[in-house]
């Protein structure tokens, strides 16, 4: 076919096409915002930020992960998605030593930016990222996955005429038209809690401004806050995203990419922000066949979803307002349905080679292991799981 005829057959495929790549790229943003903006929030709050420097934060993070997305996305014709690093938010709600203020927090996050920066110099650690099977990989996914698909079970136990109204929706139009299935059951969830209850007040939109915070470095900031922010965020975020993308077929660069989220945190963190990264979930829905069956055009979903960041960005303490009408365990029940067919795909990855009881053992660690050292189970999944084939493999060869 040559290259006229395979720009004809894409057009003639753009109309549904370019509908699945639009609506899988904004749900995904949607939903990687509404799902845990309120985790940022309260762990910026427990900090020592404002509301006002708190709605920026959130702002800002938008706002560079639309700008990396769009540009990582566009110049390689990749699927690149970023997101703010949640496993880092939970690391500052929990975060109980005594800060000096908000500058000694932002101070920290300077200096895990520059962590990642410097762990972007270190070349074997993609190299050695590149010999994990994926396999091993899918199956750390799927854990993920799992783990997320449990919430559903609680929310529907306290909010059952909701999630249930919001999962038949779903299932009726995942049977019968798969690409309005998650958008429609967002709008439906929405359109119920605002009927329901008025509008929350977390910041008012004319008071809204940026601020910016001059960052304070101590050494108590870099071992008790930098130090974890940089682990949980390289561990839980970084390798995931870089292993998802992997999986979908994409070659990274993964000391760029690194490079690059380590600069914009370092950056960002001037007004407020925690930390950026690879995303993981959403990454996932922007890379995989949710998107599209065309590899080649899975970016512009990712795109998508950059654009969609940006007008989040644009209206970050208004789309707080808005949202916070909205319980979190029915958001969670919603992204545990929006992630039904990358679970599944994962599976199909997982179990597909030569390689059952490792993939298994990966799964069982990363669905049911705490995690230690705030770092997340999909990492100890992962190294656990590793282990279990090198011991596997040798087994087999002798």
């Amino acid at each position: 076919m040559g290259a006229l005829d395979k720009a004809r057959a894409g057009a003639q495929r753009w109309p549904e096409e370019g509908w699945s790549l639009i609506s899988t790229g904004a749900s995904a943003a949607l939903i990687g915002f509404i799902s845990t903006f309120f985790i940022v929030l309260q762990g910026l709050y427990n900090v020592g930020a404002s509301p006002h420097q708190a709605v920026t934060a959130l702002a800002v993070l938008c706002l560079f992960q639309g700008i990396m997305g769009l540009v990582f996305s566009l110049a390689t014709r990749k699927p690149y998605t970023f997101a703010w690093s949640t496993p880092g938010a939970a690391i500052l709600l929990s975060y109980n030593q005594p800060l000096s203020g908000f500058e000694e927090a932002v101070g920290a996050f300077c200096m895990a930016g520059g962590l990642m920066l410097g762990m972007a110099l270190v070349p074997r650690l993609s190299r050695y990222l590149e010999k994990i099977p994926v396999s091993l990989s899918s199956a750390m996914l799927a854990g993920v996955l799992l783990s997320l698909a449990k919430s559903f079970v609680p929310a529907f136990e306290q909010y059952p005429l909701i999630v249930g109204m919001v999962a038949l929706v779903w299932l009726l139009l995942f049977i019968v038209k798969p690409l309005f299935s998650l958008p429609v059951s967002l709008c439906v969830m929405l359109a119920y809690f605002l009927i329901k209850q008025p509008l929350g007040h977390a910041v008012e939109v004319s008071d809204y401004r940026f601020e910016w915070v001059v960052p304070v470095f101590t050494l108590s900031s870099f071992i008790n806050l930098s130090i974890p922010l940089f682990v949980v965020t390289l561990f839980s975020q970084n390798i995931p995203g870089y292993l998802i993308m992997r999986n979908n077929g994409y070659a990274t660069h993964f000391p760029g990419t690194l490079f690059v989220t380590g600069l914009a945190t370092s950056c960002a963190s001037l007004l407020g922000c925690h930390g950026l990264n690879l995303a993981a979930l959403t990454a996932a829905m922007c890379a995989g066949p949710l998107a599209s069956s065309d590899k080649s055009l899975r970016y512009i979903a990712s795109c998508a979803a950059g654009v969609s960041y940006l007008l989040m960005a644009l209206f970050a303490a208004g789309l707080v307002s808005l949202l916070a009408v909205i319980p979190s365990p029915v958001i969670l029940a919603l992204a545990a349905l929006a992630m039904f067919s990358t679970l599944a795909d994962a599976l199909r990855d997982a179990l597909k080679q030569d390689l059952y009881y490792p993939a298994v053992a990966t799964l069982m660690v990363t669905v049911y292991f705490p995690n230690f050292f705030h770092v997340s189970s999909s990492f100890w999944g992962l190294v656990l799981g590793t282990l279990f084939y090198l011991a596997y493999s040798k087994k087999k060869l002798d």
